[in-house]
């Protein structure tokens, strides 16, 4: 399969979550009954989004935790490019990701530094922008870079 064949969905999914974030993320802990509600930070978010990711068939799994313009160029993406886009995500996903760093910017974004371990094995690192959308958290965007 050659990436030209996969049209510019492709490259909008390398953008947003070259990541492919699918971490092997360490589960949450659930809210016991009668405790006050947490507001959830972007780092928490982000350890959410992972175990979505991780657990996600399609890409449609995990448009709720795209920021609204990421999500709109996924939907329209053709379907079967969406598919092989998805699955593209998936083999090049880093694993076993921890949030280093979460910075506050002015504009309300949240910048976190991430690490983890990419398809080959290899120790990578990232910078993810997570934004507010309506009162919720949404992935904006995902860069990583590996260590030769």
């Amino acid at each position: 399969m050659r990436i030209g064949q996969l049209g510019k969905g492709f490259v909008f999914a390398l953008v947003i979550a070259v990541s492919a974030v699918a971490a092997r993320a360490q589960s949450q802990g659930k809210m016991q009954p009668g405790a006050a509600a947490k507001v959830q930070t972007a780092a928490e978010f982000y350890q959410e989004y992972l175990v979505a990711f991780d657990k996600a068939k399609k890409i449609e799994d995990i448009l709720p935790y795209m920021a609204a313009e990421n999500r709109k160029q996924a939907e329209a993406t053709p379907k079967a490019d969406r598919d092989k886009m998805f699955g593209l995500l998936k083999i090049m996903g880093h694993h076993d990701v921890k949030v280093l760093k979460e910075e506050h910017a002015a504009d309300g974004k949240t910048i976190l530094t991430v690490a983890g371990v990419d398809s080959d094995k290899a120790k990578s690192t990232g910078k993810v922008t997570i934004v507010k959308e309506g009162g919720a958290w949404k992935i904006g965007e995902e860069s990583w870079s590996s260590k030769s």
